[in-house]
């Protein structure tokens, strides 16, 4: 069983093939007996897979969290109107679009403690030790977004909405995570939230320490079977 990488469309200056940072280990002499996380993740599956003892499986389990797991905060974010655009305006139009959102993304991730795992089209994926880091930089990317929209035509106006979930996980390197909150950010960040929206889970709202101007809005939602609450921020969002 292989994990493999998604698909090329861009790379972002210092980073990797998907948008991730550069890992030491990929530039590491393959010869040298160390195996790169995904490597040795995938090492863990294929063995996972191969077994058929309960116990075994068991066991396995208890030594990737011990190897990958993590708590933190899950960032997604994902562009609006993909669909509207492309028919409207061609694929092409859309492609340049998601090139000049992802160095904003990527900017105000690194600036707030983050690490951008990976861009897959128009969706971006980031880890945050902390919540307020990651509302710090949804907040960044909306408030600069909307300062490039000044100057352009109604068609060429760049928004994303944003999925915010905190929670136990398995972190891969610095390229990949998966687990429950990933699961819940997604489901927020790309089929939720509208327009310039941050949607937050509440369990990770319950983490924050960013003081809000007004009540948030709060919501609850029942997507695949799961009832999610969470709240909605929107640029009135400050900190002490």
């Amino acid at each position: 069983m292989r994990i493999s990488k998604p698909a090329v469309l861009f790379s972002l200056p210092g980073t990797n093939e998907t948008g991730g940072r550069i890992l030491a280990t990929e530039h590491a002499d393959p010869g040298a007996g160390h195996l790169d996380p995904e490597e040795e993740f995938d090492r863990f599956l294929a063995r996972f897979s191969d077994a058929r003892d309960v116990a075994d499986r068991s066991k396995l389990e208890e030594e990737v969290w011990d190897q990958f797991g993590t708590c933190g905060a899950v960032f997604i974010s994902d562009m609006s109107g993909f669909s509207r655009s492309t028919r409207a305006l061609g694929i092409c139009h859309f492609l340049s679009c998601i090139r000049r959102v992802r160095p904003v993304v990527a900017r105000a991730v690194g600036e707030h403690s983050g690490i951008l795992l990976k861009c897959e089209t128009d969706n971006c994926y980031a880890f945050f030790p902390e919540v307020d880091d990651a509302i710090r930089a949804g907040l960044q990317i909306n408030r600069e977004l909307d300062r490039l929209n000044q100057d352009e035509e109604a068609s060429d106006k760049l928004y994303i909405s944003v999925g915010i979930d905190y929670g136990r996980l398995l972190l891969i390197g610095e390229v990949e995570y998966f687990g429950d909150p990933v699961n819940t950010a997604s489901k927020l960040g790309e089929d939720l939230a509208a327009r310039s929206e941050i949607l937050i889970t509440r369990r990770a709202m319950d983490r924050t320490t960013i003081d809000l101007d007004r009540e948030p809005d709060k919501r609850r939602e029942r997507i695949s079977g799961i009832d999610i609450d969470y709240v909605c921020l929107d640029m009135a969002v400050r900190s002490r």
